[in-house]
């Protein structure tokens, strides 16, 4: 897993996140988007715990989800945990080649 450094800063300017992933440094506005990536960077994750993390909204969070996966910043695990099927989401092995496209949408 790629490792991923975030840091949201405040300014008289608005929010940024400021992200360092390998050699690379992103500098964004904070969003639910980068909140995902940046709890991703920790560890995998259930819908369940992204939510709780972000602060955001199940739906949000999904939306959110089903876009990073469709660009590659995201994969999926199916696993069953106590006989419930679970899916864990992480972030792909080079989210970085795909984090571009994210910003292009």
């Amino acid at each position: 897993m790629a490792k991923v450094k975030m840091t949201e800063i405040s300014s008289r300017l608005g929010n940024f996140s400021v992200i360092k992933m390998g050699g690379a440094v992103i500098i964004t506005p904070c969003d639910t988007r980068m909140k995902i990536i940046g709890a991703l960077a920790r560890k995998e994750m259930t819908s369940e715990e992204v939510t709780e993390e972000t602060g955001a909204a199940y739906s949000t969070v999904m939306d959110h989800m089903d876009v990073l996966e469709r660009v590659g910043i995201v994969t999926t695990n199916l696993r069953r945990n106590g006989g419930r099927r679970r899916i864990y989401f992480q972030l792909s092995e080079e989210p970085l080649e795909r984090i571009e496209e994210l910003f292009s949408k």
